[in-house]
């Protein structure tokens, strides 16, 4: 299978990368720090329209969305195509869980890829569309001594995926250690 991964060079991006490519697959690496910015819609495009598996991972600004709903036009309808995003378990709190302006406008970010997420996800069998919201993972960023180490959860959910089968639908899973609970 050939996997297109946004933000494939650092964090969960890296991880899953790791993870497909160990299982034999393709990876396609789309990352800012190789010029491929997920603003540059056309450019991103052209480089997934041929994988089977599109992990929409890189977040900046709404683009995020923007690039869900332009990746799911060029695939809709498609047998055995396949996009994960890379959402937050921050969605689940009334607020961002993290101090800060900034934090709150993240999570409005990620509420609204959900959104689009859901609304998609139930418009067509293909492409399958799967939200996935990461607890804290140890990435370096905002990490707490507590969060799950990057490549344990990447293997964790690839393992699940895994044993739903490409015949049961996942519309959305919550992994990893989740404070919104104020724990």
């Amino acid at each position: 299978m050939r996997i297109a991964i946004t933000g494939h060079t650092s964090g969960i991006g890296q991880a899953l990368a790791k993870q497909y490519e160990q299982k034999g697959h393709t990876i396609v690496g789309l990352s800012k720090r190789y010029g491929d910015n997920i603003r540059n819609i056309p450019k991103i495009i052209e480089k997934v329209k041929d994988c089977d598996m599109f992990i929409n991972n890189a977040q900046e600004g709404y683009a995020q969305t923007d690039l869900l709903f332009e990746i799911y036009k060029h695939w809709e309808g498609v047998p055995n195509k396949y996009i994960m995003i890379i959402s937050t378990m921050m969605t689940l709190a009334p607020k961002a869980t993290l101090d800060g302006l900034d934090m709150e406008h993240y999570r409005n970010q990620k509420v609204a890829l959900e959104e689009a997420t859901k609304i998609l996800a139930h418009r067509n069998l293909w492409p399958q569309i799967c939200a996935v919201k990461p607890g804290e993972v140890h990435t370096g960023d905002h990490s707490s001594s507590k969060a799950v180490a990057v490549d344990q959860w990447a293997e964790t959910l690839v393992k699940i995926l895994e044993l739903a089968g490409p015949t049961m639908k996942v519309y959305e899973i919550s992994l990893g250690v989740d404070y919104t609970n104020g724990s």
